[in-house]
């Protein structure tokens, strides 16, 4: 019997969880368009700056990928976002 509660109890819990790291929509597009145009799976974001600029959403940040490279990506509105690669002296 307390077996089936702790099952049910799993159960419960997992949606909630996952729940808990759904992204942000520009975060998901970024995720997609980072993996899609150079195969890079997003470790991290820093130097994050989101907002409005000429009454559009603005996103502007550093990408990690898994693989150690970094980009500088920006967006503004719902257009795609715009990549540059980090070189040594470049970011």
């Amino acid at each position: 019997m307390r077996a089936m509660v702790r099952l049910i109890l799993v159960c419960l819990a997992v949606p909630i969880l996952a729940a808990a790291t759904i992204l942000p929509e520009w975060q998901q597009s970024l995720n997609a368009q980072m993996l899609s145009q150079h195969d890079c799976e997003v470790n991290a974001l820093s130097n994050v700056h989101l907002g409005v600029k000429n009454g559009k959403e603005f996103v502007s940040a550093r990408v990690h990928c898994m693989d150690k490279r970094a980009f500088d990506v920006t967006r503004s509105g719902r257009d795609p976002y715009k990549i540059e690669a980090c070189g040594p002296a470049a970011c």
